[in-house]
């Protein structure tokens, strides 16, 4: 009996923040986002609105839906920033959200708040690989988007920016599969010359530790992408490389 009652009093004071986290290793998105509400804690916050970040950006097939899973992310992410305003996963992950919004929206403005967001968090955390990561793909999509003579003209994009930060990421988290497969994706998307190159930034990817479902999401991604690559046909890995990518599937 009284191991039964331990047992319940254990239940009991399992934090819910525990099952978010257990959730997002598992990359059950849709559980992440109740568990992570219910605790309300700026950490099971930042996970909900991840969740719902990955959900719109790979799960969904509809835009109105996806903006409106965005929309919902950002509310996450204002609270915790809340309760955690100088938190840099919880300020990036914001400028994520705004980022998606200015992709499908097409809006500038909203382009260039994401980009001075992702600015201020690798100012103040230099060490930080995501931050560098973060500007490096807006750069580099903001030129597979518009083209180099749009991009630099309207939003101030960069070709350096894009090779430098993605250099620097990978310099400071060589191991985390996401900046590998992000920065093979974006070089496809520019150029289906970069194919040697993307080939080389995915070699190992199956290797190289999931620390979570999104991570493990990604390096998935990389591993179909590096065998797309193995067969020579770069216009094919390009199409794939765009297929993959967040909203690559949109209706």
């Amino acid at each position: 009996m009284k191991s039964i009652v331990a047992a319940l009093l254990l239940t009991l004071a399992t934090p819910a923040f525990a099952d978010a986290a257990q959730s997002f290793h598992d990359g059950k998105w849709t559980a992440v986002v109740s568990q992570g509400r219910q605790e309300g804690t700026a950490a099971s916050l930042l996970l909900s609105g991840r969740a719902q970040l990955a959900i719109a950006a790979y799960d969904t097939r509809d835009k109105a839906k996806a903006l409106e899973l965005i929309g919902a992310a950002e509310r996450d992410f204002d609270a915790a920033l809340a309760k955690a305003p100088t938190n840099p996963e919880a300020q990036l992950q914001k400028a994520v959200a705004i980022g998606y919004r200015a992709k499908l929206t097409r809006s500038p403005g909203l382009g260039k708040d994401a980009r001075k967001r992702f600015e201020a968090v690798r100012a103040a955390h230099p060490d930080m690989a995501l931050g560098w990561a973060a500007v490096a793909g807006w750069h580099g999509g903001a030129i597979a988007t518009l083209g180099g003579f749009l991009a630099s003209t309207m939003m101030g994009a960069k070709a350096a920016e894009f090779e430098k930060g993605f250099a620097q990421a990978l310099k400071l988290d060589p191991t985390t599969p996401v900046h590998r497969v992000f920065y093979a994706m974006t070089l496809l998307d520019l150029d289906a010359g970069n194919a040697g190159k993307a080939a080389t930034a995915l070699q190992g990817i199956g290797q190289l530790p999931a620390h979570d479902g999104y991570d493990a999401l990604v390096r998935a991604q990389g591993v179909q992408l590096a065998a797309a690559l193995k067969t020579g046909d770069a216009k094919a890995a390009q199409a794939l490389a765009r297929r993959l990518q967040a909203f690559g599937t949109l209706g």
